[in-house]
Order: C-alpha cells, then structure tokens, then sequence
C-alpha cells in the first residue's frame, strides 16, 4: 500500500505547469490564518488529481479514502502573534503533504508524500529522502459536537517523542478556489479591480532549473497596494520540496520600492522598474534586490496574487495573526 500513495506522488511531480500552480497555492497555506469561518466551503474535489490512464485512476480511488481522512490543516500551537511559534502538517488529501515550522513572520516548509498503512503514518520527505513509519491515532472530536480532532503522532519525527495536533476543518488548498466565487470587492483582484501600481498585486518569481534535477524559485508576492502604495506580501525562497517564507510590508514610491521585513526588523530600498516585450511578457527589475544580496535581480510576472485570490487562505501579515 506504500508503493501506491509513492506513485501518486511521483504522478503529481510529473505535472509540469499544473504543478507549478499547485506548489504556488500551496506556499498560501499560512504562516498564520486569518478569520477562517469560510473555509467549510473549501471541500476535496479531486481537482488538483491529475489526467492519467484509467489504471492510474483506480489506483487513485483505491488510496483516496484513508489518504483523505487526515486532509486539512493539524496545527502544533493555539493562535499566536507576530514572532510566535508555528508549527503545523498539512495533508492535501492526495497522498501529498506539507510540514511548516518557525515563527509568525519566517517559516520553513517541508514538502512530504504519505501513506496510512493501518495505525501507521508513512511520511516520505521528498527533498532529503527520510522514510518514516509513525504510529498514530485520530480522536474526532467534531464529530461530538466539540469544535476540533485530534492527531497523536507518538513518535514524531519533528518533534522528541508523542506530540498532539488539533485540526478544526478537513479543508483543502485549491488555486482554483476563491477568484471564482467571490467579488471582487472581496478579493481585490477580480479582472478590472484596483491592485496599486505595478508590481502591486502580483506574484513575480525568477524559477531556475538545477544542473542535479528539479527546479528553485525565489519569488516576491505582493497583495494589493492601497491608494498610498503601501500593501503586505511575502517572499519565498527554496524549491517546491523545501522552501521558506517570509512576511513583509512594502511601499510604492515612483522608481522606488521599500521593503520592511516584519520579523527580521530589516527595512530596505530598492529602485525598480516593470517592462514587457512584443509577446505581453512582464518582468520585474530589481535595482537592489535586498534577498539576492543587493544585486540587481530579475523577476518574471506569475500572474494575480494568490494572496488576493486564493479565498479563504488570505494572510494578515501585517498583524502576524492567524
């Protein structure tokens, strides 16, 4: 049964660009959440499975219900704020998964592919290769009438010995959920919605391919800027096995871009600028990419945030609130 929930996972490394968006919504899921009380609305539709031969879908609905009895989010600690700890594993429901650890403001993630082999939890992590097999045990408690489940890992490889998680929705991270089903009002970047001067609004990532396989990303994503220019975002770093993500403020002021680094206390400036060729292509240039050591840095433009439109996962950054 190990082997099968390996061969989605090696499936869903085999999607290019579909890939490349999933890995994109899922750097979303948060440092910290805010208000939460849409994410009921956010159910497993098999979406992000992707088009093989009909052997492979059998394969897929034969895993499909033990894999996504533990999709959602299990966090490590209660709310916190601005520099607290964070630590939580999400199971897509698919045989694939996240595990994010740090404080609200700059975290790593680990990306994982599981199996459920009776009371074992097998965790496979994709980008050191570690195997592990984790007794473990599900209380429902929603199921009750109480407002979370519980998840023991008793031998928790991040963590020394038996450690708790409570999960409050099975809910999952789909890129295509929110821009569809919200107003722009709510999401701010509907077609036609102001997001702020360029490069408000966007998500723009430099991808590079490595010589020893697989691809790294360092990629700024920003929110809307408001009528002063001013928004939140974050900057992620790693590859889509392994990356980290980190909160900041920004202003738009002419050329000029001003960086604040909410849990580093680093303020930056850089001066940029947007172009596009014949073909509509866009890029962001940084004149002093203060993540790149202050070298001047290129970036290609992705698309809409997903911050903005990947409802309910939209972060306050600003407060460090979840």
């Amino acid at each position: 049964m190990v082997a099968s929930a390996r061969a989605v996972g090696r499936l869903l490394r085999q999607r290019g660009p579909a890939l490349l968006l999933y890995a994109a919504a899922v750097v979303l899921v948060p440092m910290g959440l805010g208000a939460f009380g849409d994410r009921e609305r956010l159910r497993d539709t098999g979406a992000g499975s992707p088009s093989t031969t009909s052997e492979s879908a059998r394969e897929r609905t034969d895993v499909a219900p033990r894999l996504r009895a533990l999709s959602g989010i299990w966090w490590r600690y209660e709310t916190g704020g601005r520099g607290e700890r964070v630590r939580f594993y999400y199971f897509h429901g698919d045989g694939t998964g996240l595990y994010r650890y740090g404080r609200i403001g700059l975290t790593n993630t680990h990306g994982f592919d599981y199996d459920v082999v009776g009371d074992r939890l097998v965790l496979d992590f994709r980008k050191t290769g570690e195997h592990y097999e984790v007794p473990f045990v599900v209380s429902h408690g929603r199921d009750l009438g109480e407002d979370r489940d519980w998840l023991e890992l008793r031998d928790d490889p991040r963590e020394h010995g038996s450690t708790r998680y409570f999960r409050e929705s099975d809910a999952i991270v789909e890129p295509s959920v929110g821009a569809s089903s919200r107003s722009s009002s709510e999401t701010g970047s509907q077609a036609g919605a102001p997001t702020g001067p360029p490069p408000a609004g966007h998500m723009w990532i430099d991808l590079v391919p490595y010589a020893t396989g697989g691809r790294g990303f360092a990629l700024y994503q920003l929110r809307p800027a408001g009528i002063d220019g001013r928004g939140v975002g974050w900057f992620h770093r790693g590859d889509f096995d392994d990356w980290s993500t980190e909160a900041l403020a920004y202003r738009i002021t002419g050329n000029r871009l001003e960086l604040d680094f909410s849990l580093a206390g680093e303020h930056a400036s850089t001066t940029f600028a947007v172009r596009s060729d014949a073909q509509g292509r866009r890029w962001l240039e940084l004149g002093d990419d203060p993540r790149d050591f202050w070298h001047p840095h290129r970036y290609v433009d992705m698309g809409p945030s997903f911050g903005a439109a990947l409802a309910p996962f939209e972060l306050d950054s600003a407060l460090g609130l979840r």
